[in-house]
């Protein structure tokens, strides 16, 4: 897992990269200045070259309890293209 922070929007935009079932995705988490917010976009690139894109439909109160939701997006999101359970 790797989380960037950029220089001039510290603290209120954040990289993410992880994988999951070898496949790897990215979302950016981002806090409205304004709102106090978190919202949250990403990509997930499959192996055999399909990629999916992908953000958040409501705003969360915390970078982590957006991050959360976002990695369990992806994370469904990869094993329903794989049809596979997470159990």
């Amino acid at each position: 897992m790797e989380i960037v922070t950029t220089h001039n929007e510290q603290r209120s935009r954040y990289r993410v990269t992880d994988s999951h079932r070898n496949q790897t995705f990215v979302g950016m988490l981002k806090r409205d200045r304004d709102t106090d917010l978190w919202t949250w976009k990403g990509h997930i690139d499959f192996i055999d070259g399909h990629n999916v894109e992908f953000s958040s439909q409501r705003n969360f109160t915390t970078r982590t309890e957006a991050e959360d939701y976002m990695r369990r997006f992806a994370c469904d999101r990869i094993d329903n293209r794989l049809s596979l359970s997470r159990f």
